[in-house]
């Protein structure tokens, strides 16, 4: 997917209107292939403050899902999260928007794709292993939580992500703090 399309594909005209949640969302959980050079060119010219937050939201939106046990995977989350959100913070050059592409591409793939979680259930009649991405793991923790079904969740495969290098802005960690995080 292009720029062009990908701007098409979230229903906007320009990056100034990336500013809800499903936007982010649909980026990072999208089945389609983006184009780099598409991703850089949306977070440039969008407003960065607009998309720390919604990388704020995401995370906090993904973390709720997680099932109660998984405090190793939470850890790594949130510490993705802050990394990006300190990328997107103290971007000013347009190196500092590419690393912030890449490093939120780099993210995107892990968690769409690369990652596995195994999810194992136990009950009277099924008895089975499976093998999911992060995101997919996710979505069948939230159907758990509103169906009732028993399924065990092990992230260790999942835990893989490395942060290359731990830049978090001072107002990034102010406004966690603020925020009760």
């Amino acid at each position: 997917m292009n720029y062009k399309e990908l701007l098409e594909y979230m229903g906007i005209e320009s990056p100034q209107e990336f500013t809800y949640f499903e936007m982010i969302a649909d980026i990072i959980e999208s089945e389609e292939d983006i184009a780099l050079e598409a991703i850089y060119q949306v977070f440039r010219d969008a407003d960065k403050s607009v998309i720390s937050q919604l990388l704020d939201d995401y995370f906090e939106e993904i973390t709720n899902a997680l099932p109660d046990d998984s405090n190793s995977i939470f850890s790594l989350l949130d510490q993705i999260k802050m990394f990006l959100m300190g990328l997107i913070d103290s971007a000013e050059t347009d190196s500092d928007y590419r690393r912030f592409a890449d490093e939120f591409d780099r993210f995107r793939n892990w968690y769409t794709y690369d990652s596995q979680v195994e999810i194992l259930q136990y009950d009277e009649s099924d008895n089975y292993s499976d093998l999911q991405s992060l995101r997919d793991a996710i979505t069948t923790s939230r159907i758990d939580k509103l169906s009732g079904k028993i399924h065990r969740y092990d992230f260790n495969k999942a835990l893989d992500y490395e942060i290359s290098s731990y830049a978090i802005s001072l107002n990034s960690l102010l406004a966690a703090e603020d925020y009760g995080e």
